[in-house]
């Protein structure tokens, strides 16, 4: 572990002298010169967030710093999750099976699973695998978020409510970030549609309401159509299913028209399961 929290701070060091800034420069940030020495050091790792403040101090891009971290090569795991998303939205069966051979060969056992996900052929012993798995972790990574994110079409209430359970703890230093606050949105509003398919208003309503301090860091168009998709469901199971009707065809023209009639499609097959009745 010491291995790997040596080679970010390197890593920062080399960025930090490359722009000539000293270890003080960063204080005005509320960070101590002596926490990032140690941190330059490899005797402790920095929350993702404080690093993320002080490359936006300097101008990098957190993907670079994560590019120079990995020796300029693509983090595999992400690269081949981004792969999978792709083909899943573009509903390409035969693409996703091609991932699931590519990444068998690799022994990844819960990447492998992963994309089970996407094939539909997860078993409920891997579902519980996966859901003791991110149990045991305190604090969850784009990986184990989107873990949670892939699996949770196959999770009843009382497994999602257990994964929920802290969420925000678990996950609060990523929140700045763009990728894994997309993420956490994306887990939110998807925890939405399936608390509204099984009659829980409450817990529907109370997922959106904590997704609100994410939005005040920042929003991008993709996740807010996700949310007009979330309270959508949640007007059309609830309220009136006309009103909800309407905003969810809105959501989803906005997303053919940014994303492509694929796009579209895929969210609007979602819509089938989480709502009471088909639209």
């Amino acid at each position: 572990m010491l291995r790997l929290y040596k080679k970010y701070g390197d890593c920062f060091k080399k960025l930090r002298n490359q722009k000539n800034l000293g270890l003080s420069y960063f204080s005005k940030l509320g960070i101590d010169r002596s926490n990032i020495s140690r941190f330059e050091h490899g005797k402790c790792m920095m929350s993702f967030e404080r690093i993320d403040l002080m490359l936006e101090e300097m101008q990098v891009p957190l993907a670079e710093y994560e590019l120079i971290v990995n020796n300029y090569m693509p983090n595999f795991q992400e690269f081949f999750i981004l792969e999978l998303e792709k083909a899943e939205f573009s509903q390409n069966r035969d693409k996703i099976k091609e991932l699931y051979s590519e990444v068998k060969e690799t022994g990844n056992h819960l990447l492998t699973i992963t994309v089970k996900t996407k094939l539909g052929t997860i078993s409920q012993t891997e579902v519980k695998e996966i859901e003791t798995y991110l149990c045991n972790i305190e604090e969850w990574g784009y990986f184990e978020l989107t873990l949670f994110y892939f699996v949770s079409d196959y999770l009843n209430v009382n497994q999602l409510e257990l994964l929920l359970f802290n969420f925000d703890k678990r996950c609060e230093n990523y929140c700045r970030v763009l990728k894994y606050r997309r993420r956490l949105l994306q887990i939110a509003y998807k925890s939405v549609a399936i608390y509204a398919a099984n009659g829980e208003r409450a817990k529907a309503e109370n997922i959106l309401e904590m997704t609100k301090k994410y939005r005040t860091v920042g929003v991008d168009l993709y996740s807010e159509v996700l949310r007009h998709l979330a309270r959508g469901i949640i007007i059309f199971n609830f309220e009136n299913a006309e009103v909800g009707e309407e905003k969810i065809n809105y959501a989803l023209e906005t997303l053919e028209e940014f994303g492509g009639m694929k796009i579209k499609e895929f969210y609007q097959k979602k819509m089938e399961k989480y709502l009471k009745k088909s639209i």
